[in-house]
Parts: C-alpha cells; sequence; structure tokens
C-alpha cells in the first residue's frame, strides 16, 4: 500500500473532519495575519496617542502647580472659559441676534425701522466684534422694557452708547426717541 492511497483511505474516511480542519487552519492563519497587518499597528498607534495625551496632561499638571494657582481653581477658570465660549456663538448666529432683537422690540411693543451695524475683527481676542446701532419711538415704560430685555439677553452684549429724547408735540408728550449703540461678539468662522 503506497503512500497515495493510504492518503485517499484517509480522505474517504474522514471528509468532514479534514475539510474542517483546514477551515480552522485557514481562519488560524488568517486572524493571526490581521492580528500583526491590522490589530497591532492600530494598537501601537492608539497606545502612542494615550502616552502623548498623558504627557499632555502631566504638563498641564506641572503648569498649574508652578503657576501658583491651586488646582482647583484652575480647573474653575478652565469651566468659566468654557461657559465664556458658549456665550460667543459662531458668526452664523449674527442673522438669529438680529431677529432677536426685532423679538425683543416686539415684546416691548415697539418697531425698529433700521439696524446698522458693523463687524470687525477684535485682533487681542480673535473675534468678531459687531457694532450695532438702532432707533426706537414709543411710550417710556416701552423703551424701558426693552433696555430691560436687552439687559437680560444671555449673549454679550455691551452698551456702548443710549440717547433718549423726548419725541415733542403735544400729541406725543409721553413719547420718547431712542438712540442705541451696542457691541456684542461672534467667534470667527474656522476656514
Amino acid at each position: 500500500m503506497g503512500k497515495n492511497s493510504f492518503l485517499q483511505a484517509l480522505w474517504q474516511q474522514n471528509k468532514l473532519q479534514l475539510i474542517l480542519l483546514i477551515i480552522l487552519v485557514v481562519v488560524v492563519v488568517a486572524a493571526s495575519m490581521g492580528r500583526q497587518l491590522i490589530v497591532e499597528p492600530r494598537l501601537q498607534s492608539l497606545s502612542t496617542e494615550q502616552f502623548r495625551l498623558q504627557q499632555f496632561v502631566r504638563q498641564r499638571q506641572v503648569e498649574f502647580a508652578n503657576s501658583g494657582i491651586p488646582v482647583s481653581t484652575a480647573a474653575q477658570l478652565e469651566k468659566n472659559l468654557q461657559k465664556f465660549m458658549i456665550l460667543v456663538p459662531s458668526e452664523e448666529e449674527f442673522s438669529h441676534f438680529i431677529g432677536d432683537l426685532f423679538r425683543w422690540a416686539g415684546d416691548a411693543d415697539l418697531e425698529i425701522t433700521q439696524v446698522s451695524y458693523q463687524p470687525e475683527m477684535d485682533k487681542e481676542t480673535g473675534f468678531l466684534r459687531y457694532g450695532l446701532s438702532f432707533s426706537v419711538k414709543g411710550h417710556y415704560g416701552k423703551v424701558k422694557k426693552l433696555i430691560h430685555l436687552l439687559e437680560r439677553s444671555e449673549r454679550i452684549l455691551l452698551v456702548d452708547k443710549i440717547t433718549l429724547s423726548g419725541a415733542g408735540g403735544k400729541k406725543n408728550r409721553d413719547s420718547v426717541n431712542l438712540n442705541i449703540a451696542l457691541t456684542t461678539y461672534f467667534q470667527r468662522e474656522s476656514s
């Protein structure tokens, strides 16, 4: 009995087991190659990134420790900075701000007929500074309500100038003109 006939007899008696064994060997070899070619390089990359981030955290901790500011105070300052950044919306939100301005005037039962604005880059902060000015005319109580709504805004609004004058005339004795100039800030869109 030759070697060939032995293999043929083995094949005839154990076809299913041999096919399963071959499939298992192929799967093990494929998994091993996949680990070497895909998983290990990715794992190495993630390990390198983790090490880099740990170094960054350690460096920040050393900087905080050397600054003389307690770590809890530094963490609070960072939280406050994050809150502040939320208060400075993207410049895409400018049209929403103008909508809010007209809505506040409507809530005070006043009408803004014209808004002028001038955007300017603030070199110190990197924010876009929008100087706005507008006028309204109406009853003093309504004008006062508009100013109150502006003060309660969650946006950062700096009132630069307010001019309040009587509207004049016998009919408009309680009516006043309000001219207001204010500044607000927006984050510049990233290019």
